[in-house]
């Protein structure tokens, strides 16, 4: 990891009508930097890295990538380096990984399982089997054996694992993983935890999410804790997990987290 950075997230802030669900969030991520966001349900995990894709709008903040201030939506974004998962796998169920990973490299991002499905069916099929070859390769590199069965045939592990690597083929600067271990078994936790260590060694920036806090303290470098949209807590991940604010976030110290 160089002393440079990536990406570069400044007072991000969301409201939603009277409750703020980012309230004024900063971090940065340098290449080979794994960022874990940890904090319970309704910490706005979720509702950050929407805003830092531009899959929401936040209402204040910025978003910079290699020293370039993003705007616009998630497809320009994805276009300027960035790229991401779904807490829910957002996959053509009927397609497989192959499939599924073909409109990534022609630079297309899906915004939803049936607008691959028709893109894929309907798109344009120049150069298909080079294009093919590529998504094969791709699917290989983040160890996903079998790409010829539909996806709906996976297991959840290795549905995210198909995600994840969709992600990748746009060949991003900065990944954001939103809770890709979630309903994964001990191998699709392996295979994904795996990928994530290779996107790492490729000195490339991960946002990873998740509520499993041994296995960010695991992988990730460095941990910003969320709470109420607040940042409780931002550093080293062993110091998180021995901090006073872990313990208040998670088991409560008084009225106000109970």
């Amino acid at each position: 990891m160089t002393g440079s950075v990536l990406l570069e997230v400044s007072g991000l802030t969301k409201n939603y009508g009277g409750v703020r669900a980012v309230d004024n969030v900063s971090f940065t991520v340098a290449p080979g930097e794994v960022v874990g966001l940890v904090g319970p349900n309704g910490a706005g995990k979720t509702t950050l890295v929407d805003c830092i894709f531009g899959t929401q709008k936040a209402d204040a903040g910025t978003v910079t990538l290699s020293g370039r201030t993003l705007g616009g939506a998630s497809e320009k974004r994805a276009r300027q380096g960035l790229s991401r998962t779904f807490q829910h796998p957002q996959l053509a169920l009927e397609l497989s990984a192959v499939e599924n990973i073909v409109p990534a490299l022609y630079g297309r991002r899906m915004s939803s399982p049936l607008h691959s499905l028709w893109w894929a069916l309907k798109g344009p099929f120049e150069n298909w089997g080079a294009t093919a070859d590529r998504a094969r390769a791709v699917a290989h590199e983040y160890s996903i054996d079998d790409t010829t069965s539909a996806c709906g045939e996976l297991s959840l592990g290795g549905q995210r694992l198909v995600e994840v690597a969709r992600a990748m083929a746009t060949d991003p600067q900065v990944l954001l993983l939103d809770e890709p271990f979630a309903g994964a078994d001990h191998t699709g936790i392996a295979a994904i935890a795996g990928a994530v260590r290779k996107i790492q060694a490729q000195g490339r920036g991960v946002v990873l999410v998740d509520h499993n806090v041994d296995l960010i303290a695991e992988l990730a470098t460095t941990v910003v804790l969320l709470d109420f949209g607040s940042v409780e807590f931002h550093g080293a991940p062993a110091e998180c997990l021995a901090s006073d604010a872990m313990r208040e976030v998670y088991f409560g110290a008084g009225e106000e987290n109970s």
